[in-house]
């Protein structure tokens, strides 16, 4: 083999390594596609906070169904970006992964006050989610 071969077999070879792993990945994320149109707490852009455990409750129990234990999950509210993200953090074997679900939010009834304030002053708050099995 002459010393050009030998590069474009490595080459390959680090081609194909990167698409396994990339695909992976892919069926990693697509395992636990998680969707917004299924929650009841949240109704033409406007988050009743009150519903939002149940939701959450039902993205943990719907990825404990999938095979995987739940951490917990994080929920974001971002009042510059009109933006409500959930984090759930998930281990399967030695293997972590994080689904995130995301949705436009306008506005927030039923909100604690504390929680409120933060918003107001921070611009977004972030809440820690675990429930007891």
């Amino acid at each position: 083999m002459t010393k050009e071969e030998n590069v474009a077999d490595k080459f390959d070879k680090l081609l194909n390594t990167v698409k396994n792993e990339w695909e992976k990945i892919s069926q990693a994320v697509q395992e636990n596609v998680l969707d917004t149109d299924t929650f009841n707490s949240i109704e033409e852009e406007t988050l009743n906070f009150d519903l939002l455990e149940e939701d959450i409750e039902k993205i943990q129990t719907r990825i404990q169904q999938d095979g995987y234990s739940v951490l917990g999950s994080r929920l974001i509210l971002d009042n510059e970006k009109d933006l409500m993200e959930i984090k759930t953090y998930s281990q399967k074997g030695e293997k972590s992964f994080v689904n995130t679900v995301t949705a436009k939010v306008k506005q927030v009834t039923n909100i604690p006050a504390d929680i409120l304030d933060e918003i107001e002053s921070k611009g977004r708050v972030e809440i820690s989610v675990k429930f007891d099995d």
